[in-house]
């Protein structure tokens, strides 16, 4: 039978974070440690046998190499251009590393176990992308904590052990260096005692501020399942979602249709078909992120915006965002006051795409009254509006 799924989908304007590198790499060169982490692939775990310890932790090192370029290239690339994607040979994949970590070495006569942290330099690979005319993304959302709601009969489900759809959820692999960071609550008592799922569905301000401010995040995602059976259609068994996006910009929803093979028992088959939906659902949500925010290289465009400022220090804070935001190209100072600046922007792509990326960095760009203005944004505070 058929699982019929219509789907509510949000876009998502977070902005971006990033982490530092421990001591064993090399200083940073050009690029912020936003992209750094975007460029970097953590807990590779390696394991190759040779005729020697030595010449399997060569071959380990290349393998890990080989295999971390590969999560990185489809990190930041759509996923109609997997096909496309460069395969270099070990000695030019050796020419994109900027730094190896290695730890938890063992190794036998014949065998070397290790887990591996590969930095890749952010300008080699750009480079190899541009060569092939591939399009690439390298700026992050801020996180998205997604609350799962379950909904069957007359009974709502959130943190209960009935969810189905939240154990969906669970069993993804949300991984934390995704260019759309998709974060759970834990579950735990707290999280129980400060919101329901009818406080999620509702929308009630008090309890959603509280779970962002616990997991230190702006955005919350509730994905609302409805499981139903559709009469008209001969029974067949029909979910419903609907995701609701909650944060400072207020509430926002878009639709997207979906259907999904359940087989022939539902109560068996319908964890299955969670997991596929829920999967689906977030591929999705990463192939639109990086659609919209991608860098469109031959499509450089310059806008010309003025600054509020309010200090030579409030300048110094636009600046340094400036020139960490990937699609940037390059600023140029016209002039600069006690009250204002006015800049021009170069940058890659459309102004949509401009002024999202730029969001990721708490910078706001406006056009008003036909003008460009850009400004730090304020703190932001969710709301339900």
């Amino acid at each position: 039978m058929i699982l019929f799924l219509s789907l509510f989908f949000l876009g998502l304007m977070g902005a971006g974070y990033g982490t530092g590198f421990s001591a064993g790499f090399a200083q940073d060169r050009v690029s912020s440690a936003l992209e750094d982490d975007i460029y970097t692939v953590q807990g590779l775990a390696v394991d190759e046998t040779a005729r020697s310890a030595l010449a399997a932790r060569g071959q380990a090192l290349r393998v890990g190499q080989r295999r971390a370029l590969a999560l990185v290239l489809r990190r930041i690339t759509q996923r109609s251009d997997y096909p496309a994607l460069p395969n270099p040979d070990d000695k030019a994949i050796a020419q994109l590393v900027a730094a190896v970590q290695v730890t938890g070495e063992k190794t036998s006569t014949v065998r070397y176990l290790a887990t591996l942290t590969v930095r890749f330099d952010r300008t080699a690979v750009r480079e190899l992308l541009r060569n092939i005319g591939i399009s690439y993304s390298e700026t992050r959302a801020k996180p998205t904590l997604v609350l799962p709601v379950f909904e069957k009969g007359a009974a709502l489900a959130l943190f209960e052990d009935s969810n189905v759809w939240r154990a969906a959820w669970d069993r993804l692999d949300l991984g934390a260096s995704a260019l759309l960071p998709l974060r759970l609550p834990k579950g735990d008592l707290q999280d129980i005692t400060t919101i329901t799922a009818e406080g999620a569905l509702a929308g009630n301000e008090g309890q959603l501020r509280a779970m962002a401010l616990r997991y230190g995040v702006e955005n919350i995602m509730v994905a609302h399942a409805v499981l139903s059976i559709d009469l008209q259609a001969g029974g067949v068994p029909r979910v419903d979602v609907t995701l609701l996006r909650f944060g400072p910009r207020g509430k926002s929803t878009e639709v997207l249709d979906y259907s999904i093979e359940v087989g022939q028992g539902l109560d068996r088959d319908l964890g299955g078909a969670m997991d596929r939906l829920a999967l689906r659902l977030v591929t999705d949500q990463q192939e639109n992120w990086k659609r919209l925010t991608q860098l469109t290289f031959g499509t450089e465009t310059s806008l010309s915006a003025l600054v509020p400022l309010r200090g030579l220090a409030e300048w110094l804070a636009v600046r340094q965002r400036l020139e960490a935001t990937a699609i940037v190209r390059s600023i140029t100072l016209h002039g600069i006051s006690r009250q204002d600046a006015q800049v021009v922007i170069d940058f890659f792509g459309d102004t949509d795409s401009l002024v999202v990326s730029l969001a990721q960095r708490d910078l706001h760009l406006a056009l008003i009254d036909g003008f460009w203005e850009l400004r730090l944004a304020k703190k932001g505070r969710m709301t339900t509006k």
